[in-house]
């Protein structure tokens, strides 16, 4: 809306009101905007006779540009996506169920159409998921690693620090390694 900038002294902010009164398509906002247009047309010094004509071209032009600059948008990031998808699809859905982990309704749609693309998901495993989904190749094989902090009733906050002590310490093969000093409460000490 930079021609309401130049001819009508529209602010950045205005110019925008202006784009999303038009996209609406609100007759009782956009006869403000019309009034508003023309009015700063004849401050600027080009008069109300071209600041008339000037909305009256951006009018019918609003309803078809708003149109086609959403759908030129929507129609790019559909691209994008399909191309993402098709090239890269380990890495494509680890990052979509890392986007969508916290549902586990659109998880389980998008884990079974992992399955269905040869993808393989593996079970969540402290040695090798990480917090979020992954991706990793193994022999032209997609895999991903279920993301921990995508678990039931785990959560990120809980996955960091367990992390980074597997990463630091090698390999978790006994559960007994995260407790403190390496065993189990007694039950006096657990109940007190």
């Amino acid at each position: 809306m930079r021609l309401s900038q130049i001819f009508a002294g529209y602010s950045l902010e205005e110019a925008d009101n202006l784009r999303k009164a038009a996209g609406k398509k609100d007759s009782r906002i956009m006869t403000e905007q019309r009034e508003k247009f023309v009015s700063g047309c004849e401050t600027q010094g080009y008069g109300r006779e071209l600041g008339t004509k000037l909305f009256d071209m951006i009018e019918p032009f609003a309803d078809y540009a708003f149109n086609k600059s959403h759908s030129y948008g929507y129609g790019f990031v559909a691209y994008q996506t399909a191309y993402l998808k098709a090239h890269y699809p380990a890495e494509y859905f680890a990052a979509l169920l890392t986007s969508i982990k916290d549902d586990k309704d659109k998880t389980a749609v998008y884990l079974a159409e992992c399955r269905g693309m040869g993808l393989q998901v593996q079970v969540p495993d402290i040695n090798t998921s990480a917090s979020d989904f992954t991706a990793r190749t193994v022999d032209s094989l997609g895999i991903i690693p279920f993301g921990m902090s995508a678990v039931r009733n785990v959560g990120e906050g809980l996955v960091g620090p367990d992390h980074r002590r597997t990463r630091e310490g090698g390999a978790v093969h006994r559960f007994l390694r995260f407790l403190p000093a390496g065993r189990p409460p007694r039950a006096e000490q657990a109940d007190g």
